[in-house]
């Protein structure tokens, strides 16, 4: 099999602020809505039951949230792509799920017994992709993939590979971020990374950074050519992927770089057969911190934008700034955005970027916001891109065409 096989995505789940599927998502974008302006967030796990999961009521006292988060996006992606979850057992399908904290369990009190339900159920991030095997009961590779706020995308990425070599023919790929505890917001608003004002402003002169949220992202994924041979309907198509870690080319070992985002962005779009310049729109990582929102402009302006035509510029946007960040299902907000952007040929609006910043020379880059929403401003096929970066150092860049 090809080393860059195109992969489908022939089925997607998601529960995020204002969402409870990709449809309402989509509305939710189209419609320019600000989901953190809700005074509360819904539930995205009131509807598990643990018997349809095959999980005892022992163990759900112990599961972390997020595992109840992905066992039921998976089950609506594996719906999406129509599969019969009946007819799963046995079968050598793979899963890769990202999940960077454990706040649930670090939220137990310390006086209780640490026994093998706590550490299956809480502990052990492992059990993110696990109990999404034994529920169906699938054969194929299995792991969690931890990368900060990559790992969602990098679990995408991994799972295209494993396609590749022909380890699976279908591959469940996600990841799961829910804010449970104090101690990760008290360390970034310690450090001022959070916005004060309660939004991501990305790419904005009002910058001033992010906001914690919930969030939950799984995909179906196969070969382009076994989704046709199948039947199955295609939401998007990821062309190439890339993943690397930006060793010593930042000042600090938690901040990004402009190199990290060029080489994977460079890599990607070689995976995928195309010149960077081909990508019309790009999905920004964009947390709305102005130092990496500036480094990661200038990383799309330079591998991108300046090498397109003056009147076409790449445009560049961020979910983001309606959903705020869901850290390490952050990156699968923004490649669900991406895809049915490409699908619906319609690019929904960055929100709160009314005056971009100007620490960025956006035409001298060849690049644009999304200040509103707009149709698919270019002729001839689509093709964008999406970047994430997580604390760890890791970048990685995803690049899909329409179906």
């Amino acid at each position: 099999m090809s080393s860059n096989e195109p992969i489908a995505i022939v089925g997607m789940g998601c529960r995020f602020p204002g969402a409870a599927d990709h449809g309402q998502l989509w509305r939710l974008l189209c419609d320019g809505t600000d989901a953190l302006a809700a005074t509360e967030f819904p539930d995205c796990t009131a509807d598990f039951r643990p018997g349809d999961f095959h999980i005892t009521d022992r163990e759900n006292a112990e599961l972390d949230p997020q595992h109840r988060a992905l066992l039921l996006t998976a089950r609506d992606a594996l719906r999406d792509a129509g599969l019969d979850e009946n007819q799963l057992g046995g079968q050598p399908i793979g899963i890769f799920m990202g999940q960077s904290t454990s706040e649930h369990w670090d939220t137990r009190s310390p006086d209780r017994p640490a026994d093998m339900y706590a550490i299956a159920g809480a502990a052990a991030r492992s059990m993110a992709s696990g109990r999404i095997g034994y529920a169906w009961d699938l054969r194929g590779p299995c792991a969690t993939v931890d990368a900060a706020c990559s790992s969602g995308t990098l679990a995408v990425h991994l799972a295209c590979q494993a396609l590749r070599t022909g380890e699976c023919e279908t591959a469940l790929a996600g990841g799961v971020s829910l804010v449970l505890g104090t101690d990760h917001t008290l360390g970034y608003a310690a450090a001022r990374m959070l916005s004060p004002s309660g939004r991501c402003r990305f790419g904005s002169e009002e910058a001033d950074g992010f906001v914690r949220s919930d969030g939950a992202g799984v995909l179906v994924l196969k070969t382009l050519a076994h989704a046709r041979r199948d039947g199955d309907p295609i939401h998007a198509v990821i062309l190439g992927s890339a993943q690397a870690s930006k060793g010593r080319t930042a000042k600090a070992v938690i901040a990004p770089s402009i190199d990290g985002y060029l080489q994977v962005i460079e890599r990607a779009c070689a995976t995928a057969g195309l010149a960077p310049e081909q990508l019309a729109y790009l999905e920004a990582h964009g947390n709305a911190a102005p130092a990496g929102d500036h480094l990661e402009l200038q990383a799309i302006g330079t591998a991108i934008g300046r090498h397109r035509p003056a009147e076409q510029p790449c445009l560049v946007g961020s979910v983001k700034s309606n959903l705020g960040h869901s850290e390490a299902a952050g990156g699968l907000a923004g490649l669900i955005k991406t895809a049915l952007a490409l699908k619906h040929r319609h690019i929904p609006a960055t929100l709160h970027c009314d005056h971009p910043t100007s620490a960025v020379d956006w035409s001298g880059l060849g690049i644009a916001p999304v200040r509103t929403g707009l149709d698919w401003p270019y002729p001839g096929p689509a093709f964008a891109g999406v970047n994430t970066y997580g604390l760890s150092g890791t970048f990685v860049h995803l690049v899909l065409g329409a179906a």
